[in-house]
């Protein structure tokens, strides 16, 4: 991955004026063999109604789980990531939250984030998202991001669902995802008289095919001086979401447990797939949803923290939120709304700025449209 990819996809980068150098064309001749020492650049990128207590035994499953999963948390804590594929931009619901979905990924499109929250799709969605990113920077790059989805939760068999995600650097570099994710809800007991309960945990899996590539590096001639060659492999997320109560999901998550070396073939330096935990939580009112995340990655702790609010009879929703980079590093306030245009469809928007990172830009611009169909099932 090219040296002036890595220094713009970090949205908490204050030196992206090295992008606007190094990033067209015209200009990249300046930045001589920075592109064949990338390895040497370390990425950094960017009160509520009571729904129930729930019962003491619940409880207890709920403290064993934790008690299961924190080892593995804390283990990673440390790990080190440099590598391509950093972004977490989702689709518009998401962001005008802050990007505080672990334990809010009700759409599709959050497998990428936490594949578990596949169960609370009712039954088949379809879901497209458009989004231009830091439009009105001084070279005019174009960076995109596209991302389309379909779910499918069967009777008895769990949920099914497929993502492909797509990021754009004009015509100088990319990125592919695609998702293919399952994901199962049962319930947690401790008797068999509890086996009848209402079910209140959910776990998924998700097996991603991921490639990258760059246009050659050209001199002011247009001779090619490096024509670095992409990657392409896979790797896989884990997810689990419990409700400790009816209205309060608790989620972690695990991406990249597979970190296959990315860099080029050329490269001469490993690059690992980053390894992001993340742990949310909400709290779901009738009207009014609250939720936030925290994630690691690589040694950087990100906070995230998003809510929404019903209007008109639940039709319209609006949204806000922060995301807070490596605590406090990078900060981007975020906002947005939705709409039931009627019982099956949604249309979001989501504006995400950067507060003191990235300057001479109009901030991120993203929709989505949801579409549900089909019957209602229960797995």
């Amino acid at each position: 991955m090219p040296y002036w990819i890595k220094i713009f996809l970090d949205s908490s980068n204050p030196h992206l004026s090295l992008f606007s150098e190094c990033g067209n064309k015209a200009s990249r001749s300046k930045c001589g063999n920075k592109a064949s020492h990338f390895e040497k650049i370390r990425y950094i990128i960017p009160p509520l109604k009571k729904g129930g207590r729930g019962d003491l035994k619940s409880f207890h499953c709920f403290r064993i789980l934790l008690f299961i999963l924190c080892p593995l948390f804390v283990f990673f804590i440390n790990s080190r990531s440099e590598a391509a594929f950093r972004d977490n931009f989702l689709g518009a619901k998401s962001m005008a939250m802050g990007g505080a979905y672990t334990a809010l990924a009700d759409d599709v499109d959050g497998i990428l984030i936490n594949p578990a929250g596949l169960s609370m799709i009712k039954a088949q969605q379809i879901s497209a998202t458009m989004a231009d990113l830091y439009p009105g920077l001084s070279d005019d790059s174009l960076i995109t991001q596209n991302i389309v989805g379909y779910a499918n939760k069967s009777d008895n068999a769990g949920s099914f669902g497929v993502v492909w995600k797509r990021f754009d650097v004009g015509k100088l570099y990319y990125e592919n995802i695609l998702a293919l994710s399952y994901a199962r809800s049962s319930s947690l007991y401790l008797t068999k008289g509890d086996k009848n309960r209402q079910k209140n945990f959910s776990m998924g899996g998700t097996l991603k095919f991921m490639n990258w590539d760059s246009a050659p590096t050209l001199d002011s001639g247009g001779k090619v001086i490096e024509d670095l060659p992409g990657w392409k492999g896979i790797s896989f997320d884990v997810g689990f979401v419990i409700w400790p109560s009816a209205n309060t999901p608790v989620a972690l998550s695990f991406q990249n447990l597979r970190r296959p070396d990315i860099s080029s073939s050329k490269s001469k330096i490993k690059e690992s797939l980053p390894f992001t935990t993340r742990m949310g939580v909400a709290a779901i009112d009738k009207n009014t949803t609250w939720a936030m995340d925290m994630s690691l990655k690589g040694g950087q702790i990100d906070l995230k923290i998003g809510l929404q609010r019903k209007a008109l009879d639940g039709k319209l929703f609006l949204r806000t939120g922060v995301a807070l980079e490596n605590l406090a590093w990078g900060m981007n306030f975020t906002a947005g709304a939705g709409y039931k245009l009627n019982n099956s469809t949604r249309i979001d928007y989501a504006f995400v700025y950067p507060i003191n990172t990235i300057l001479n830009t109009l901030g991120s611009h993203r929709v989505s449209i949801i579409y549900n169909f089909g019957k209602e099932t229960a797995d």
